[in-house]
């Protein structure tokens, strides 16, 4: 795990740790309460580092932010990190496959419509212990390859709304930073947990050892999840088949068979380790290192294979991340290898390499305090060892790379004896495609009327940025022999001067402690977005080679007109007593497309009506976003029966939706490519018993009322499961 620790590594990691300093680290939450000790009504007063990057009450959190304890985790029986986001307000979180979900912050989901799956969930930045874990292959997280695991949990914060001037570019919609476990403590750790039930087996442990200076966690996890179907929707036929074989067949590509689908009944199967080590060189000196590897496969819907929805995924990856806080400055620098294959066909494999660094300094004068920093971000994709090149049959033939320089500077001023804190953010990101500075900004204000009552008002604008498919895309796909000497193909071109798709976001909010129990946050939301892309049909090239005639059409990466508009509102309650605690939340949103046209021909496209059908055609026309569900929210309420045994239900909600996929338009009979998903309530249920002094045996039902009806676009059905398992602290 640690082979790529060279003696010179770490000379230079030593070099630049040297007089680093306060601000965020593991170790910097090691003198709070541990959460178990939490009630829900005191996560308010639970401290935070997402929101500011500095440690604050949650209840001054100039943004909209949530935090998720593990004690909540735990006590609702959830098996993954995915599931567990149910529980957090602004989420909409529907599963695909036993234990594979699609994850959005806001519902930014299916823009624009009738698109590919490639494009799903890029908005949000998905973090571990400020890592970013960020696929730059289309965008977005391939949540299965954390190499982390629910054991490995302290908390997990939130972060709604554009926050690209804290993180850099991809926190579009907004940010999931999960907090690593320490030890609370000294002495040994002890830590192990398995669950097994319907189509699941879940395993974690985890050791440690902490002293005055140094602490160590080293852990594992294990999951395999099975289908609760082994069907497959094709496309072509608009059909379910038990037998991926007779699709395939039907359209004529049997090679790929046990390479694309080798094994039908799997829906997840991955194994992880990793190791936590902490040193506290002084009160004001802390250093952090981790690393770990993952292997994973999974078969969820995630790319676009012809035939069906369902892909097979598999992905091995190693990481180290090393952190240093001290004298003002704090740093991070992190890099994460591996190969990924996206769906088992040939050419669809590949290679990458990421590196993550920033510096801060925090300059503190009274009631003032500004905050400069640096990052560089590199992602390499390589799939030349993998496809061949020359028939241009890998995702994009080559190696590419996206590097982004950024500073920042971070401002913040609290006056009238601390009620009115105004906070100011500017980054500027150098892209090397497109050759480009864009600006991230953000300006909050937050008014204490008192001790009970906090005002917000935020605005923020973010940046996404490019990805390696829709830049270097290179590939060529045969539709048909048209005789023997001519050939139609389609090139699939990327484009190294796309737009790249901005959030602006206007906020208001409202916190209030309107009674000793009772707790409330409400926020109002709009936000708009631009500069969104899909490959569009240009101009048919008609090459010659000799005798051979190959009809070529360009498949461009490119900017839309396209606009998209959410506006929303988002309630959240937390009532608390000596043994109940309810934690009810929801959200009402309309999200609204302007300028799309399904169209995906620019004007110049050499077929017929190409100019008045094209991507341009629906200039100032507006249609609401039907994917994105009208109200979604939850309820967890938990109850200890006695000092042993504790009840916990907990249920989550989303109205109905309609998926627009990119068959939708090469079908064209308003049916192939349109999937309306139904109105849903899922509830679960949990007891657990303590058995003796950090033994807990537990029970949980999964969708008890058994509503099977699919979540996502042909995805699975999703039925009741029954679990139990056991969880051992020491």
């Amino acid at each position: 795990m640690l082979k790529f620790l060279t003696r010179k590594t770490l000379a230079v990691i030593a070099t630049i740790a040297i007089g680093l300093t306060n601000g965020y680290s593991q170790t910097d939450t090691t003198k709070l309460t541990a959460y178990e000790d939490l009630s829900l009504k005191d996560l308010l007063k639970v401290k935070i580092v997402s929101v500011s990057k500095n440690t604050e009450f949650l209840f001054d959190a100039p943004l909209s932010a949530s935090v998720l304890s593990r004690e909540e985790i735990q006590r609702t029986g959830c098996t993954s990190i995915m599931e567990a986001l149910r529980l957090v307000p602004g989420i909409i979180v529907r599963e695909q496959s036993n234990g594979n979900y699609d994850i959005n912050l806001r519902g930014s989901d299916n823009v624009p419509p009738n698109a590919s799956f490639d494009i799903a969930s890029t908005t949000t930045l998905v973090m571990i212990d400020n890592r970013p874990i960020y696929s730059y292959l289309r965008g977005g997280t391939f949540w299965e390859t954390l190499p982390i695991d629910i054991n490995d949990v302290e908390r997990i914060e939130v972060i709604r709304g554009p926050a690209a001037a804290l993180y850099g570019p991809n926190a579009v919609n907004g940010v999931i930073n999960i907090i690593t476990r320490q030890i609370h403590g000294k002495g040994l750790y002890i830590i192990a947990n398995t669950g097994q039930g319907h189509h699941t087996t879940v395993s974690n442990a985890s050791v440690g050892y902490q002293s005055k200076k140094f602490s160590m966690i080293a852990s594992g996890n294990y999951q395999h999840r099975t289908r609760s179907q082994t069907r497959y929707y094709e496309f072509n036929r608009n059909v379910w088949l038990e037998d991926p074989e007779y699709f395939i067949s039907y359209r004529g590509d049997t090679s790929t068979l046990i390479g694309r689908f080798p094994q039908q009944k799997l829906a997840m199967k991955k194994y992880a380790a990793n190791i936590f080590l902490n040193y506290a060189a002084s009160e004001n000196i802390k250093l952090n290192l981790s690393a770990g590897a993952q292997h994973s496969m999974v078969q969820k819907v995630s790319d676009e294979n012809e035939n069906t929805p369902f892909s097979t995924a598999s992905s091995d990856s190693r990481y180290i991340d090393f952190r240093a806080n001290g004298i003002g400055f704090t740093t991070q620098l992190s890099y994460n290898e591996g190969t990924q294959i996206v769906d088992f066909a040939p050419g669809d494999k590949y290679d990458f390499h990421t590196f993550d660094g920033n510096i801060e300094y925090n300059y503190i004068a009274g009631d003032f305090s500004l905050k400069p920093g640096i990052s560089y971000k590199s992602a390499t994709y390589d799939d030349t060892k993998y496809s061949d090149i020359i028939h241009r049959e890998g995702i994009f033939n080559g190696k590419g790379i996206i590097n982004t320089k950024s500073a920042s500077l971070r401002a913040e001023y609290k006056m009238i004896d601390n009620r009115l804190r105004l906070v100011g953010g500017l980054t500027a990101s150098k892209f090397n495609y497109p050759d480009a500075t864009y600006l991230s900004s953000e300006l909050a204000a937050t008014y204490k009327v008192n001790k009970k009552h906090l005002l917000r008002l935020v605005y923020s604008r973010s940046p996404r940025s490019s990805n390696i498919f829709d830049t270097y895309s290179d590939q060529a796909v045969v539709l048909s022999p048209s005789g023997n000497n001519n050939m139609t193909e389609v090139a699939l071109l990327g484009n190294k001067n796309l737009k790249l798709l901005t959030a602006n976001m206007l906020e208001a909010g409202y916190r209030a402690s309107i009674t000793q129990g009772l707790d409330i946050d409400v926020e109002l939301f709009e936000i708009k977005s631009k500069n969104y892309n899909v490959s569009v049909q240009s101009h048919p090239i008609i090459e010659f080679d000799g005798v051979d005639t190959v009809h070529e059409t360009p498949i461009i990466a490119t900017n839309l007109p396209l606009e998209l508009l959410q506006q929303g509102i988002t309630i959240s309650l937390n009532y608390s007593s000596k043994k109940l605690h309810i934690k009810p939340f929801v959200t009402f949103q309309q999200s609204k497309t302007k300028n799309y046209s399904s169209f995906i021909n620019t004007p110049d496209a050499d077929i017929p009506g190409a100019a008045q059908n094209n991507i341009y055609s629906a200039m100032g026309k507006e249609a609401t976003l039907k994917s994105t569900p009208t109200v979604y929210g939850g309820l967890a309420i938990n109850y200890v029966l006695s000092s042993k045994i504790n009840l916990n239900m907990s249920s989550y909600y989303y109205s109905s939706q309609t998926y627009y996929h990119l068959a939708n338009l090469l079908y064209s009979d308003g049916i192939r490519g349109i999937d309306g998903i139904s109105a849903k309530l899922i509830i679960n249920a949990n007891i657990s018993y303590e058995a003796m002094k950090g033994l807990h045996l537990f029970c949980s039902g999964k969708n008890i009322l058994n509503d099977k009806s699919r979540e996502f676009f042909r995805a699975d059905d999703v039925p009741f499961m029954l679990l139990g398992g056991i969880n051992y602290e020491f």
